[in-house]
């Protein structure tokens, strides 16, 4: 029998949807025409490829696309799953063959398209060279309290300074960028079991589950003013994996093809690790003539386990982030995964782990910048030119986290090491390191803030000027990436 939270969850999907497709036609004196459209979205992948991604009712039809004046049939990618009971071996397993009563489509853009359409509805198309691009991550709202044990603190969704996601991204649209790039971590809404702790979920209506419901309250509807106006670069996330929200993450984001996530469960022998994922290898996208970016996927990885109790992941990086030895060596590069090479959370003994090893192969050479999501707060690590010198002779990479996009902060994680509830507000902020190692070498220089944020960056010369904004838009520190130099720098901010 549906539960209370399935019935709040039919009953906001449906809103959603609405307002998306109110949105969509925002600007319009009539509603697009042809098929519903409940989302729309261009993205950036292998190749240098350029697709067109849509999302659909479940007996809808995909759109065609108007480009250039001529209309082209999108594609379907994954179809809407049948209503009815789960199937037998997901009925422990939230995770597996979760109900998507929509379908998603695809197509493959020419590179020499000028002008994008569905239904009347103008959709962004890449720059020859982006010059703004706002960096963000890891925005869903947290929800994940299990039948048994205490579980995680639920976040409060419906409080736009609990959850400011959406203002984030109505913020990042105002400001116009020519690129998105989503360090990963869409997907928070896992599951509530537990009556009386879930009580105040049910109250206030708030969507909870795996599936489309989820998808589209935890991103796609607040995403929406920011879809519409550039281009995507999308970085799974842990939470994106095959035992959590994976099966969303194949339908709708994925740079590969659609293929359904095996019946894999979290914190069990069957979960999802980096072998198991359908871990995409790294692709490289150039953002100008001279500057590219490398989007590995390493949201599989156990990385806080060292390399001897993870040997195979080390061919398996190998094998995945092959593009690095394929990428001239006249091309500067930025590098972007989830789970950061380094990072406050990741215990010393941990490291190295699989990833930071086969980071050490001399692709350092040609990295100069490298972003990263996973811990919930902005973070700026620089290592000095000579400190590892056997491993990364031209230096280490300068680091960005930039994973304060809406989940709940590492300040109110009472399981956190940056945890502020016994410190005061900024009592673990920092303007400099700590002096802690990072795979065996302290840090020159770098601040870490734990306040939502997200990232613009902006080009100016031979050098990128960034801005750390809050969720209304207004800026909380100024920073600068200087030619080819590997130091991100940021000015502590007042308060």
């Amino acid at each position: 029998m549906p539960s209370a939270l399935d019935f709040a969850g039919s009953r906001i999907a449906l809103r959603g949807a609405t307002l998306i497709a109110l949105a969509l036609a925002g600007g319009c004196a009539t509603a697009p025409s042809g098929p519903q459209v409940l989302a729309a979205w261009t993205q950036l992948g292998p190749a240098g490829t350029v697709a067109l991604r849509a999302i659909v009712p479940a007996g809808v039809n995909c759109p065609s696309a108007d480009i250039d004046a001529a209309l082209v049939p999108m594609a379907p990618r994954a179809p809407a799953t049948p209503p009815g009971e789960p199937l037998p071996a997901a009925r422990d397993n939230k995770a597996f063959a979760p109900r998507f009563a929509v379908a998603s489509c695809e197509l493959t853009l020419p590179p020499t398209a000028h002008d994008l359409r569905i239904g009347g509805l103008a959709l962004p198309l890449p720059k020859a060279a982006n010059r703004r691009i706002v960096v963000v991550g890891d925005t869903g709202c947290r929800i994940k309290v299990p039948a048994n044990g205490s579980g995680d603190p639920i976040q409060d969704c419906a409080n736009p300074s609990a959850w400011p996601w959406p203002r984030i991204a109505a913020a990042a649209a105002r400001t116009r960028p020519d690129l998105v790039l989503h360090v990963g971590d869409y997907h928070y809404r896992e599951y509530c079991d537990a009556p009386a702790t879930c009580r105040p979920v049910v109250e206030k209506g708030f969507v909870v589950g795996y599936g489309w419901p989820g998808w589209n309250a935890d991103f796609f509807t607040p995403a929406t003013p920011l879809l519409a106006v550039a281009p995507w670069i999308f970085v799974r996330g842990n939470h994106e994996n095959c035992d959590r929200a994976g099966e969303g993450w194949m339908r709708f984001l994925s740079p590969l093809a659609y293929r359904p996530c095996g019946d894999q469960k979290y914190k069990t022998a069957s979960r999802s690790v980096f072998g198991n994922n359908m871990s995409a290898d790294a692709y490289r996208v150039d953002l100008d003539d001279a500057l590219s970016l490398v989007v590995a996927d390493n949201a599989g990885h156990e990385d806080y386990r060292p390399v001897g109790a993870t040997p195979g992941d080390v061919k398996l990086f190998e094998r995945t982030l092959a593009v690095l030895d394929a990428t001239p060596a006249t091309r500067r590069l930025w590098f972007v995964s989830h789970r950061p090479i380094w990072y406050d959370l990741l215990a010393a003994a941990s490291q190295p782990n699989a990833f930071q090893t086969v980071l050490r192969k001399g692709w350092s050479d040609k990295l100069q910048l490298a972003f990263g999501g996973h811990q919930h707060a902005f973070e700026t690590i620089n290592f000095a030119a000579g400190a590892d010198a056997v491993d990364h002779p031209t230096g280490r990479p300068a680091q960005v986290i930039v994973g304060g996009g809406g989940t709940q902060l590492e300040a109110l994680d009472p399981d956190s090491s940056l945890y502020e509830g016994n410190t005061g507000v900024g009592g673990k902020e920092r303007a400099r390191p700590d002096g802690r190692l990072y795979d065996g070498v302290a840090a020159a220089s770098g601040l870490l803030l734990n306040r939502y944020s997200f990232l613009l960056l902006e080009r100016d010369g031979d050098g990128w000027n960034g801005t750390v904004l809050d969720p209304d838009g207004l800026p909380i520190t100024r920073c600068r990436l200087e030619g080819g130099h590997k130091e991100f720098v940021c000015a502590f901010p007042g308060r």
